[in-house]
Protein backbone atom coordinates (compact mmCIF):
# COMPACT_ATOMS: atom_id res chain seq x y z
CA UNK A 1 0.00 0.00 0.00
CA UNK A 2 1.15 2.96 -0.71
CA UNK A 3 0.97 6.20 1.67
CA UNK A 4 -1.36 7.70 -0.69
CA UNK A 5 -3.63 4.78 -0.22
CA UNK A 6 -3.84 5.17 3.37
CA UNK A 7 -6.06 6.66 5.96
CA UNK A 8 -5.23 10.56 5.85
CA UNK A 9 -4.80 10.83 9.18
CA UNK A 10 -2.59 7.68 9.40
CA UNK A 11 -0.75 8.79 6.00
CA UNK A 12 0.22 12.33 7.12
CA UNK A 13 2.33 11.06 10.82
CA UNK A 14 3.79 7.92 8.83
CA UNK A 15 5.25 9.90 6.34
CA UNK A 16 6.25 12.82 8.36
CA UNK A 17 7.79 9.87 10.65
CA UNK A 18 9.77 8.17 7.59
CA UNK A 19 11.42 11.23 6.36
CA UNK A 20 12.72 12.02 10.13
CA UNK A 21 14.00 8.93 10.62
CA UNK A 22 15.80 9.54 7.03
CA UNK A 23 17.37 12.23 8.05
CA UNK A 24 18.91 11.87 11.38
CA UNK A 25 20.18 8.51 9.86
CA UNK A 26 21.54 9.94 6.48
CA UNK A 27 25.48 10.31 7.18
CA UNK A 28 25.28 13.69 5.25
CA UNK A 29 22.64 14.77 7.88
CA UNK A 30 21.99 13.31 11.16
CA UNK A 31 19.44 16.38 12.19
CA UNK A 32 17.42 15.52 14.93
CA UNK A 33 15.22 18.86 14.61
CA UNK A 34 13.74 19.37 11.46
CA UNK A 35 10.49 19.67 11.66
CA UNK A 36 7.92 17.78 8.81
CA UNK A 37 4.46 18.02 8.33
CA UNK A 38 2.72 16.40 5.53
CA UNK A 39 -0.56 18.21 4.85
CA UNK A 40 -2.80 15.83 1.90
CA UNK A 41 0.06 15.64 -1.38
CA UNK A 42 2.22 18.62 0.22
CA UNK A 43 4.92 18.31 2.43
CA UNK A 44 6.52 20.95 4.77
CA UNK A 45 10.22 21.68 6.09
CA UNK A 46 11.07 23.44 9.27
CA UNK A 47 14.20 24.17 11.30
CA UNK A 48 17.83 25.17 11.37
CA UNK A 49 20.92 23.88 10.97
CA UNK A 50 24.46 24.78 11.35
CA UNK A 51 25.64 25.27 7.77
CA UNK A 52 24.69 25.97 4.19
CA UNK A 53 26.04 22.16 3.04
CA UNK A 54 24.08 20.52 5.81
CA UNK A 55 20.60 22.53 4.19
CA UNK A 56 21.43 21.16 0.70
CA UNK A 57 21.68 17.47 2.46
CA UNK A 58 18.64 18.22 4.68
CA UNK A 59 16.77 18.97 1.02
CA UNK A 60 18.00 16.47 -1.15
CA UNK A 61 17.28 13.29 1.61
CA UNK A 62 13.80 15.30 2.28
CA UNK A 63 13.05 15.28 -1.76
CA UNK A 64 14.17 11.65 -2.13
CA UNK A 65 11.99 10.34 0.55
CA UNK A 66 8.73 12.63 -0.76
CA UNK A 67 9.05 11.87 -3.93
CA UNK A 68 5.05 12.92 -5.52
CA UNK A 69 4.73 15.19 -2.76
CA UNK A 70 4.87 19.05 -3.32
CA UNK A 71 7.88 20.13 -0.99
CA UNK A 72 7.86 23.35 0.92
CA UNK A 73 11.53 23.91 2.33
CA UNK A 74 11.58 26.22 4.86
CA UNK A 75 15.00 24.73 6.89
CA UNK A 76 17.53 27.88 7.53
CA UNK A 77 20.77 28.08 8.49
CA UNK A 78 21.47 29.18 11.99
CA UNK A 79 24.21 31.89 12.89
CA UNK A 80 26.71 30.22 14.98
CA UNK A 81 26.09 31.10 18.77
CA UNK A 82 28.99 29.81 20.21
CA UNK A 83 29.69 27.96 23.15
CA UNK A 84 28.28 29.97 26.28
CA UNK A 85 31.32 31.29 28.16
CA UNK A 86 31.29 30.45 32.44
CA UNK A 87 30.28 34.09 34.13
CA UNK A 88 31.04 33.59 37.57
CA UNK A 89 28.15 32.34 39.72
CA UNK A 90 26.42 30.34 36.96
CA UNK A 91 25.46 26.73 35.71
CA UNK A 92 24.94 26.28 32.35
CA UNK A 93 21.70 23.17 31.98
CA UNK A 94 21.49 21.73 28.75
CA UNK A 95 18.38 19.61 28.57
CA UNK A 96 16.34 18.29 25.86
CA UNK A 97 13.25 15.71 25.70
CA UNK A 98 11.18 13.77 23.49
CA UNK A 99 14.15 11.95 21.71
CA UNK A 100 12.13 8.68 21.17
CA UNK A 101 15.39 6.67 20.42
CA UNK A 102 14.57 3.41 18.91
CA UNK A 103 16.27 0.27 18.30
CA UNK A 104 17.73 1.58 14.93
CA UNK A 105 18.95 4.55 16.48
CA UNK A 106 22.83 4.25 17.38
CA UNK A 107 24.52 6.95 15.97
CA UNK A 108 22.28 9.47 15.59
CA UNK A 109 22.50 11.49 18.89
CA UNK A 110 25.90 10.74 19.90
CA UNK A 111 27.72 12.96 17.03
CA UNK A 112 25.27 16.21 18.45
CA UNK A 113 26.23 15.16 22.04
CA UNK A 114 29.87 15.48 21.23
CA UNK A 115 30.66 19.60 22.31
CA UNK A 116 28.77 19.04 25.31
CA UNK A 117 31.50 19.20 27.95
CA UNK A 118 32.32 22.74 26.30
CA UNK A 119 28.84 24.02 26.00
CA UNK A 120 26.96 22.99 29.86
CA UNK A 121 27.97 21.49 33.17
CA UNK A 122 25.17 18.86 33.17
CA UNK A 123 22.19 17.35 30.73
CA UNK A 124 18.81 16.91 31.61
CA UNK A 125 16.68 14.53 29.57
CA UNK A 126 12.67 15.60 29.67
CA UNK A 127 10.67 11.72 29.12
CA UNK A 128 9.84 10.20 26.34
CA UNK A 129 13.54 8.85 26.12
CA UNK A 130 12.82 5.55 23.86
CA UNK A 131 9.53 5.33 21.22
CA UNK A 132 7.96 2.42 22.98
CA UNK A 133 9.56 1.79 26.66
CA UNK A 134 11.31 -1.22 25.36
CA UNK A 135 14.95 -1.97 27.30
CA UNK A 136 17.00 -2.59 24.45
CA UNK A 137 15.98 1.17 22.61
CA UNK A 138 17.32 2.21 26.70
CA UNK A 139 20.68 0.72 25.52
CA UNK A 140 20.94 2.45 22.11
CA UNK A 141 20.63 5.24 24.87
CA UNK A 142 23.11 4.48 26.89
CA UNK A 143 25.42 3.88 24.20
CA UNK A 144 24.62 7.70 22.76
CA UNK A 145 25.06 8.84 26.15
CA UNK A 146 28.75 7.14 26.46
CA UNK A 147 31.74 9.31 27.07
CA UNK A 148 29.54 12.21 27.62
CA UNK A 149 31.42 14.53 30.02
CA UNK A 150 29.08 15.98 32.49
CA UNK A 151 26.60 14.63 34.86
CA UNK A 152 23.15 13.45 33.40
CA UNK A 153 19.79 13.31 34.95
CA UNK A 154 16.33 11.97 33.06
CA UNK A 155 12.67 11.40 33.69
CA UNK A 156 11.02 8.80 31.98
CA UNK A 157 7.74 9.61 29.61
CA UNK A 158 4.59 8.04 28.60
CA UNK A 159 6.13 6.47 25.62
CA UNK A 160 8.74 4.81 28.16
CA UNK A 161 5.77 3.60 29.89
CA UNK A 162 4.35 2.06 26.87
CA UNK A 163 6.08 -1.74 27.31
CA UNK A 164 5.45 -2.09 30.77
CA UNK A 165 9.15 -2.82 31.36
CA UNK A 166 10.01 1.04 32.84
CA UNK A 167 11.50 -0.35 35.80
CA UNK A 168 13.62 -2.24 33.21
CA UNK A 169 14.32 1.03 30.80
CA UNK A 170 14.86 3.22 34.15
CA UNK A 171 17.84 0.33 34.96
CA UNK A 172 19.60 -0.03 31.98
CA UNK A 173 20.25 3.67 32.38
CA UNK A 174 21.28 3.87 35.22
CA UNK A 175 23.75 1.13 34.82
CA UNK A 176 24.91 3.20 32.09
CA UNK A 177 25.52 6.71 34.65
CA UNK A 178 22.59 7.92 34.05
CA UNK A 179 20.38 9.17 37.22
CA UNK A 180 16.76 8.47 37.14
CA UNK A 181 14.57 10.35 39.10
CA UNK A 182 10.83 9.23 39.95
CA UNK A 183 9.75 11.60 42.79
CA UNK A 184 13.23 11.88 44.26
CA UNK A 185 16.26 14.63 44.03
CA UNK A 186 20.34 14.35 43.28
CA UNK A 187 22.71 16.88 44.09
CA UNK A 188 25.19 16.27 41.72
CA UNK A 189 28.92 17.57 41.52
CA UNK A 190 29.28 19.49 38.52
CA UNK A 191 31.86 22.25 37.36
CA UNK A 192 29.81 24.98 38.22
CA UNK A 193 29.54 23.68 42.10
CA UNK A 194 27.00 21.61 43.61
CA UNK A 195 23.36 21.19 41.19
CA UNK A 196 20.05 19.94 42.94
CA UNK A 197 17.40 18.58 40.74
CA UNK A 198 13.84 16.95 41.74
CA UNK A 199 11.96 15.01 39.22
CA UNK A 200 9.22 13.26 38.22
CA UNK A 201 7.33 12.08 35.21
CA UNK A 202 4.14 14.01 36.15
CA UNK A 203 1.10 13.37 34.51
CA UNK A 204 -2.55 14.84 33.28
CA UNK A 205 -5.48 16.66 34.16
CA UNK A 206 -5.28 20.39 33.32
CA UNK A 207 -5.24 23.59 33.96
CA UNK A 208 -7.15 26.69 35.64
CA UNK A 209 -10.76 26.81 34.29
CA UNK A 210 -10.41 23.45 32.13
CA UNK A 211 -9.05 20.84 34.65
CA UNK A 212 -10.28 17.95 35.86
CA UNK A 213 -11.54 17.07 39.79
CA UNK A 214 -11.29 14.05 42.17
CA UNK A 215 -14.99 13.87 41.71
CA UNK A 216 -17.44 11.82 40.68
CA UNK A 217 -16.11 7.83 39.10
CA UNK A 218 -13.49 6.11 40.41
CA UNK A 219 -11.63 6.35 37.24
CA UNK A 220 -11.73 9.78 37.41
CA UNK A 221 -10.78 9.75 41.46
CA UNK A 222 -8.04 7.74 40.19
CA UNK A 223 -6.53 10.51 37.12
CA UNK A 224 -6.79 13.46 39.36
CA UNK A 225 -5.73 11.31 42.04
CA UNK A 226 -2.48 10.20 40.95
CA UNK A 227 -1.72 13.62 39.36
CA UNK A 228 -1.56 15.00 43.50
CA UNK A 229 0.03 12.19 44.19
CA UNK A 230 3.02 12.49 41.83
CA UNK A 231 2.85 16.24 42.70
CA UNK A 232 3.30 16.02 45.96
CA UNK A 233 6.48 14.24 45.96
CA UNK A 234 7.67 16.47 43.79
CA UNK A 235 7.16 18.97 46.15
CA UNK A 236 8.83 17.23 48.47
CA UNK A 237 11.69 15.87 46.55
CA UNK A 238 12.38 20.01 46.19
CA UNK A 239 11.99 21.11 49.28
CA UNK A 240 14.19 18.95 50.62
CA UNK A 241 16.70 20.02 48.11
CA UNK A 242 20.15 22.03 49.56
CA UNK A 243 21.74 23.16 46.80
CA UNK A 244 22.26 27.11 45.45
CA UNK A 245 20.77 25.91 42.19
CA UNK A 246 17.63 23.68 41.86
CA UNK A 247 15.90 22.06 39.00
CA UNK A 248 12.67 20.74 38.51
CA UNK A 249 12.92 18.18 35.69
CA UNK A 250 9.36 16.58 34.54
CA UNK A 251 7.76 15.14 31.41
CA UNK A 252 4.05 16.35 31.37
CA UNK A 253 3.82 20.21 31.77
CA UNK A 254 3.25 22.58 34.61
CA UNK A 255 1.97 25.47 32.87
CA UNK A 256 0.03 26.13 30.14
CA UNK A 257 1.88 28.63 28.68
CA UNK A 258 4.41 25.96 26.99
CA UNK A 259 1.71 24.89 25.12
CA UNK A 260 0.54 27.35 23.14
CA UNK A 261 0.67 25.82 19.58
CA UNK A 262 -0.72 22.15 20.62
CA UNK A 263 -4.83 21.97 20.44
CA UNK A 264 -6.38 23.46 23.66
CA UNK A 265 -8.45 20.39 23.63
CA UNK A 266 -5.90 18.18 24.54
CA UNK A 267 -4.23 20.35 27.53
CA UNK A 268 -5.53 18.14 30.12
CA UNK A 269 -3.63 15.08 28.24
CA UNK A 270 -0.37 17.15 28.39
CA UNK A 271 0.02 18.40 32.26
CA UNK A 272 -1.78 19.68 35.63
CA UNK A 273 -1.35 22.53 37.30
CA UNK A 274 -0.95 20.52 40.50
CA UNK A 275 2.55 20.00 39.13
CA UNK A 276 3.43 24.02 38.50
CA UNK A 277 1.86 24.49 41.84
CA UNK A 278 4.57 21.65 43.85
CA UNK A 279 7.23 23.16 41.70
CA UNK A 280 6.38 26.86 42.75
CA UNK A 281 6.14 25.77 46.43
CA UNK A 282 8.72 23.56 46.35
CA UNK A 283 11.23 25.92 45.55
CA UNK A 284 12.55 26.09 41.90
CA UNK A 285 14.96 28.36 40.07
CA UNK A 286 13.64 26.67 36.23
CA UNK A 287 11.52 23.61 35.55
CA UNK A 288 11.85 21.94 32.53
CA UNK A 289 9.37 19.02 30.73
CA UNK A 290 8.82 18.09 27.31
CA UNK A 291 5.93 15.83 25.97
CA UNK A 292 3.95 19.34 24.12
CA UNK A 293 5.79 18.76 20.78
CA UNK A 294 4.05 21.56 19.41
CA UNK A 295 4.16 23.50 21.77
CA UNK A 296 6.06 26.51 22.67
CA UNK A 297 9.70 26.72 24.37
CA UNK A 298 9.57 29.56 27.17
CA UNK A 299 6.97 30.05 29.85
CA UNK A 300 6.25 29.91 33.63
CA UNK A 301 4.37 28.96 36.20
CA UNK A 302 1.59 31.03 38.13
CA UNK A 303 4.25 31.67 40.42
CA UNK A 304 6.75 32.49 38.36
CA UNK A 305 9.30 29.92 38.41
CA UNK A 306 10.66 30.00 34.57
CA UNK A 307 9.49 26.97 32.80
CA UNK A 308 11.41 25.64 29.33
CA UNK A 309 9.36 22.96 26.82
CA UNK A 310 12.63 21.27 25.68
CA UNK A 311 10.62 18.83 23.67
CA UNK A 312 13.05 18.01 20.59
CA UNK A 313 10.51 19.21 17.75
CA UNK A 314 9.97 22.05 19.81
CA UNK A 315 13.40 22.79 19.98
CA UNK A 316 15.06 22.19 16.54
CA UNK A 317 17.88 21.71 17.46
CA UNK A 318 19.58 18.80 19.87
CA UNK A 319 19.47 20.68 22.94
CA UNK A 320 19.07 23.81 24.51
CA UNK A 321 21.64 25.40 26.79
CA UNK A 322 20.46 27.93 30.07
CA UNK A 323 22.12 29.99 31.80
CA UNK A 324 21.34 30.01 36.01
CA UNK A 325 22.36 31.46 39.01
CA UNK A 326 21.12 31.09 43.06
CA UNK A 327 19.23 34.04 42.04
CA UNK A 328 17.12 32.17 38.94
CA UNK A 329 17.91 32.53 35.20
CA UNK A 330 21.36 34.75 34.25
CA UNK A 331 22.78 36.63 32.08
CA UNK A 332 25.45 34.85 29.47
CA UNK A 333 27.83 36.64 27.87
CA UNK A 334 25.39 38.22 25.71
CA UNK A 335 23.20 39.28 27.84
CA UNK A 336 20.43 36.57 27.28
CA UNK A 337 19.68 33.18 28.13
CA UNK A 338 22.21 30.77 25.88
CA UNK A 339 20.16 28.57 23.56
CA UNK A 340 22.10 26.15 21.40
Amino acid sequence: MSDHDRDPAEADGYVAERVRAALAADPGVGELGITVRIAGSRAFLAGEVATPERRHAVHAVAARELAGYELHDDVTVAPSPGAPDRVAGTVRVAAVGDVHVGSDSAGRLRPHLEPLADEADLLLLAGDLTRVGDPAEAAVLAGELGGVAVPVVAVLGNHDYHGGQEQAVAAVLEDAGVRVLEGESQVLDTAAGPVGVAGAKGFGGGFAGACGSEFGEPLMKAFVGHTREVAERLEDALAGLDAPVRLALLHYAPTETTLHGERPEIYPFLGSYLLGEAVDRGGADMVVHGHAHAGTEHGSTDGGTPARNVALPVLRRPYAVYCLSPAGEAACTDGAAATR
